[in-house]
């Protein structure tokens, strides 16, 4: 079997053919993933929904399918062995126990109620931008809007704010040994501050995710002080990096597809709403999903599958997927139906969709009324996108705004 270049440049900046192929040669391919290895890929729609929604055979945390730690990897250093028990990681009882307590702020009619501060927050943060005369549109935007958000989410103090700033830095890299040891080394004063201010919360409670989490005990649930800890880390970077790399990579497709910014700057209400859906099948931030882990000797989709083997959902192919979506190379920002799988499915769907969803609709109607003659000021191909594993964004976006 064939394994795919899926982190090169080329594929992050035109990846729709190849997803095409994968499909048509489905049920699966195989890559290598930094750090894990070999791993199987479910290609099509129809295989990623059953892997994704059958958690008696396929496992989140790697314990449960006979490997020792979390990850399935031989060695993580201690702080990383702390972060591995969270709400992404783990399986069930524990992954429904922890998501019920953290969903309440992420429903629906918790983030429409938000809507005016993200409005807010967008028209501060565009004005200030076009302000400063900086034509990259990710560090001045695309990446300040969600971190703004989930900071007023989750009521961290300036000072944390400050070191979370610090350690993300660390991730920017590549995925490399030395990555992950500088990774470690700037996330552990991290973690200790955050604990500081979890503590602090305890007695001086204000408004906040985090004060909610702290006090969920008053009202019987309880948490370890190491799941509060990583909770927050969680949602953290949870909250924040898929919606940077939708804005980035949705102002790119809108700017290079013919005739997309025109349409996409008539739209409002529901027509908006369906845009932006269309926009993360199309733009495909998260390309696959966090690797699910075979609990026992089994097959399928047609193959023998042996306990421990890694399996991910390749979900950039499964939104091409010509059994489900009507001409899916295309970007059709009147799409319905559109039963992409952006967000995930089954048990460990994106918690965060509704304000990710929000984010996006608001930021990129914003800025496409304020600046209606907007153009890309380097060429596609001299672009560089992010090189991290199952993610697709820009690094930078030089735009004209005027």
């Amino acid at each position: 079997m064939n394994r795919p270049d899926l982190s090169s440049q080329a594929f992050r900046r035109s990846p729709h053919a190849t997803l095409a192929r994968l499909v048509a040669d489905g049920p699966f391919c195989e890559i290598r993933l930094p750090f894990f290895g070999p791993v199987l890929c479910a290609t099509r729609h129809s295989a990623i929904q059953a892997l994704l929604k059958d958690a008696d055979h396929f496992a989140v945390d790697a314990r449960n399918a006979g490997h020792r730690s979390a990850f399935g990897l031989p060695f993580l250093p201690k702080v990383f062995r702390t972060l591995a028990n969270n709400v992404l990681s783990l399986d069930d009882p524990d992954h429904r126990r922890l998501r019920q307590l953290a969903d309440g702020p992420f429903r629906r009619v918790s983030i429409e109620a938000m809507r005016p501060q993200i409005q807010h927050e967008v028209d501060r943060l565009l004005e200030e931008h076009m302000a400063s005369g900086d034509p990259d549109l990710v560090a001045g935007f695309c990446r300040k809007l969600p971190l703004q958000v989930i900071y007023t989410v989750l009521g961290m103090s300036e000072a944390t704010r400050a070191r979370f700033d610090v350690a993300m830095g660390a991730f920017s890299g590549g995925e490399s040994p030395l990555m992950l040891l500088r990774a470690a080394f700037s996330l552990s004063p991290l973690l200790k501050a955050l604990r500081s201010e979890l503590a602090d919360l305890r007695d001086n409670p204000r408004p906040g995710l985090m004060s909610e989490l702290v006090h969920a005990g008053d009202a019987g649930e309880q948490m370890s002080e190491d799941e509060l800890v990583t909770m927050v880390f969680i949602l953290f970077v949870a909250g924040h990096e898929t919606t940077t790399h939708l804005l980035s990579a949705s102002i790119y497709t809108l700017l290079t597809e013919p005739g997309a910014a025109e349409t996409f700057r008539s739209l409002e209400g529901e027509a908006l709403s369906v845009a932006v859906d269309e926009l993360m099948r199309f733009t495909g931030p998260v390309q696959m999903t966090k690797p699910r882990f075979v609990r026992q000797d089994m097959a399928f989709e047609g193959r023998a599958l042996k306990k421990g083997w890694k399996v991910v959902g390749l979900l950039a192919a499964g939104n091409v997927d010509p059994d489900v979506f009507d001409n899916p190379l295309a970007l059709d920002l009147a799409r319905r139906p559109n039963r992409h799988l952006g967000w995930g499915s089954g048990p460990h769907m994106c918690l965060g969709l509704h304000l990710a969803r929000a984010e996006a609709e608001i930021a990129l109607a914003e800025l496409f009324r304020r600046a209606p003659n907007m153009t890309l000021q380097a060429p596609p191909d001299a672009l560089k996108w992010i090189k991290r594993s199952g993610l697709r964004g820009l690094e930078t976006l030089p735009v004209g705004l005027s």
